[in-house]
């Protein structure tokens, strides 16, 4: 049985929930706003559509699939569909930030042309986030149940979307100018690795900072003398080595630990950086 659209207006918090589906190809669920407490906390349920969320204002954490990424102001995330999340507002700047949920038959291809999905979340915004302020306060405003508002309602959503679209894809296809310092990038490339060098790429790494990969590359040599794969070895052996120090467990496990699925491997470039086996270190500090 379909729920009833229900509107909601309180302080803090405004929401549009159960809207009724307006087509197939593209529909809207919910929609709201919301000025979060000190670190307010959710754990979704995996979701059966799109949430997508502009963050106007704070801070905050996100946690998709267990990859973790760090929220600011004029980020744009993704909680998608049937992904296990959990996020969590900043303690002393916590996030305010605008939803819609979405799913369609089209609505994977319309994230993926914004550059979002499951394995890319999060993306730095190319215009302020609050330029989707009025379209989402127009869907909110159009809470009577009323055929000219299903309408409306549907077609703020795509125009949304068709401004998200626009805006990134302006970014790719710009010559490099950048919003930030080179330091500012690399900066938050190295918190970002620094919480997630287990399981991420380096095209994960230069999408979540906002650049396209080869930049990065470039900010790296020029910064770290080193490139971002090998930044991203150098880390994992750091940690690997830490726990062949500290552990009695097994190369294997410390392989998986710290992102290498073939212990083998993890050898072989254990031994091309520290010139011995992971054996033979763990037997040399001990």
């Amino acid at each position: 049985m379909e729920r009833e659209t229900t509107y909601k207006n309180v302080a803090g918090f405004k929401c549009l929930r159960n809207i009724k589906r307006q087509t197939n190809d593209l529909y809207l669920v919910h929609c709201g706003m919301q000025k979060c407490p000190p670190d307010y906390t959710y754990n979704h349920k995996i979701p059966n559509e799109n949430h997508l969320h502009f963050v106007t204002e704070g801070k905050g954490e996100l946690t998709v699939n267990h990859v973790s990424y760090k929220i600011r102001k004029n980020d744009i995330f993704l909680i998608p569909k049937g992904a296990e999340i959990h996020y969590q507002a900043d303690h002393t700047d916590p996030w305010t930030y605008m939803w819609v949920t979405f799913d369609g038959e089209m609505a994977d291809e319309y994230l993926q042309s914004a550059c979002l999905s499951a394995e890319t979340p999060v993306l730095h915004s190319t215009i302020p986030t609050d330029s989707y302020t009025p379209l989402i306060q127009s869907i909110l405003d159009a809470n009577h149940l009323t055929m000219a508002n299903e309408i409306k309602r549907v077609a703020y959503l795509y125009e949304i979307l068709s401004m998200l679209i626009e805006a990134q894809s302006s970014a790719r296809n710009a010559d490099g100018n950048y919003d930030y310092t080179a330091d500012a990038y690399v900066d938050y490339a190295l918190q970002f690795i620094k919480n997630n060098y287990k399981t991420i790429k380096v095209g994960d790494i230069a999408t979540y900072v906002g650049i396209n990969r080869s930049y990065l590359t470039s900010l790296f040599k020029k910064t770290l003398n080193i490139s971002p794969q090998q930044y991203l070895i150098k880390v994992k052996l750091s940690e690997g080595a830490k726990l062949l120090k500290t552990t009695d467990i097994s190369v294997s496990e410390i392989a998986e630990a710290v992102g290498y699925g073939d212990s083998c491997n993890f050898t072989r470039v254990f031994k091309q950086t520290y010139g011995v086996t992971p054996q033979a270190y763990r037997s040399s500090v001990l």
